[in-house]
């Protein structure tokens, strides 16, 4: 039997007494494929790197730069689609962010300069940087309470999934068509998906419902979840609509400790990420790996990402996020340490690195896309989007000074590279634990938290 019932519409309460529709299951579907093309969006430029600096006879540096340029776009976007998301609506801010990257991924194969490139990038960093916070608060909204850890970490993990899928491509495209065409493609397959979604793509129930003003389309979208009456659904406030919450929320005595330490673990975690998104072909071809096994590298890291965050997501079901997070962050920091000692010089032990990058997405990068749900579960409805949108601003910040400081490690070798890599992985061990608001196991006997 449910202990939930249908009046119940805390954190989208109201839907923990339905089963899970194949109308939810779509739309989680739909959402979490605009992750996976901001996912692939995101690590064009990475992955043409090596080309460009061979083309242009640019310096790390330099690439450098544009690469933090574009982490500025991102925060930018990350502040705006959380203040969008709750003030307009969740679907609105997604296809905003959505059609903005998509634009100008496919304008930067055009780019004949590096600050065509530069400005580019920016732009595309405005819109990628809402979107996977956006998506986590509407799958959040989309999915109960039994599920939502799996589905809001299945969203954000298909950043990886674009990730594997932009390797790959890049793999296959590099040698023969060139740099441009990874960006060609990826830019035209992005807008239209945008063009689908406007005709198909709903808003999220919980935002409908606590906006007080949308009755008739959050009627008609319960409807066809399922609900047996969703005229009888009230929103959360006293007077039939939502508390409102301003952004100070976050740092009142409730949400602080949780705020802080999100942030903290989003920063170094971003940090880690984004130094192997935009750097690790480079550092692998600097090693004297081909540019096919180096953009192999890349994909065999994100595909341990994929892996290991779908793991990661019934491993908290079992135990609660806190020590699944703390104890994959701690067995991340290890993978790191043996990279750094792995003798790389001329190409050699291809097999182990790219093993040992596998087990890096399975254990640090997983870890990351778990977090999202930790958030998600943290902040109330009313301050949702604008709590994800200031870890993802934190995390943008980390994605920053791992564009500055990527050509630095790089010129310190593999060791430099993936010591660092160890440091920031145990600091997002710290911040993981230091979070209080933990989504804790959950007792499949009673359907609800233990």
């Amino acid at each position: 039997m449910l202990a939930v019932s249908l009046s119940s519409n805390q954190q989208g309460g109201f839907l923990d007494a339905l089963p899970l529709s194949y109308y939810q299951i779509w739309s989680v579907l739909m959402i979490a494929a605009t992750v996976v093309l901001d996912g692939l969006d995101n690590q064009m430029l990475g992955l043409a790197a090596p080309s460009l600096i061979a083309e242009w006879d640019i310096s790390r540096d330099t690439l450098g730069m544009v690469f933090a340029l574009g982490f500025v776009g991102m925060a930018i976007g990350t502040l705006v689609s959380g203040v969008i998301g709750d003030l307009v609506g969740r679907r609105g801010a997604l296809l905003i962010g959505v059609s903005l990257f998509g634009i100008a991924t496919l304008l930067t194969g055009f780019s004949t300069a590096l600050w065509q490139v530069a400005v580019l990038k920016f732009l595309a960093g405005a819109g990628l940087g809402g979107v996977p916070g956006t998506a986590s608060a509407m799958i959040a909204e989309f999915t109960p309470a039994r599920w939502r850890s799996q589905a809001v970490t299945f969203g954000v993990v298909c950043v990886s999934i674009g990730g594997v899928l932009g390797g790959l491509a890049a793999a296959a495209i590099l040698p023969s068509l060139g740099w441009r065409w990874l960006f060609y493609l990826g830019g035209a397959i992005t807008i239209a998906f945008v063009l689908y979604l406007l005709l198909v793509l709903p808003e999220s129930p919980q935002y409908l419902l606590d906006s007080g003003k949308r009755r008739v389309e959050f009627e008609k979208v319960m409807t066809r979840i399922g609900h047996p009456d969703p005229a009888s659904l009230k929103a959360q406030g006293a007077g039939g609509e939502v508390e409102k919450m301003p952004f100070s929320a976050l740092f009142g005595a409730a949400h602080l400790r949780d705020t802080l330490a999100l942030a903290l673990a989003m920063f170094s975690g971003m940090f880690m990420i984004y130094l192997m998104f935009n750097w690790a072909p480079t550092m692998l071809t600097t090693s004297g790996y081909d540019l096919k096994l180096a953009s192999l590298g890349l994909t065999s890291f994100n595909m341990g990402g994929v892996i290991g965050a779908m793991l990661a997501s019934f491993a908290i079901i079992k135990l609660g996020s806190r020590i699944t997070l703390v104890t994959m962050a701690l067995v991340g920091t290890l993978v790191c340490t043996a990279l750094a000692i792995l003798p790389m010089g001329a190409g050699g032990n291809e097999n182990a690195m790219l093993g040992l990058l596998v087990a890096m997405g399975l254990f640090a990068s997983a870890a990351q896309s778990a977090m999202f749900a930790v958030g998600a579960h943290a902040f109330p409805t009313g301050v949702r989007a604008r709590g994800l949108g200031t870890m993802g601003l934190s995390g943008r910040a980390g994605a920053i000074v791992s564009a500055l400081a990527g050509a630095w490690l790089i010129g310190g070798g593999a060791q430099m590279f993936f010591g660092a890599l160890a440091v920031l992985m145990l600091v997002n061990a710290i911040g993981f634990l230091i979070v209080q608001s933990h989504i804790p196991r959950l007792d499949r006997n009673q359907e609800k938290p233990a």
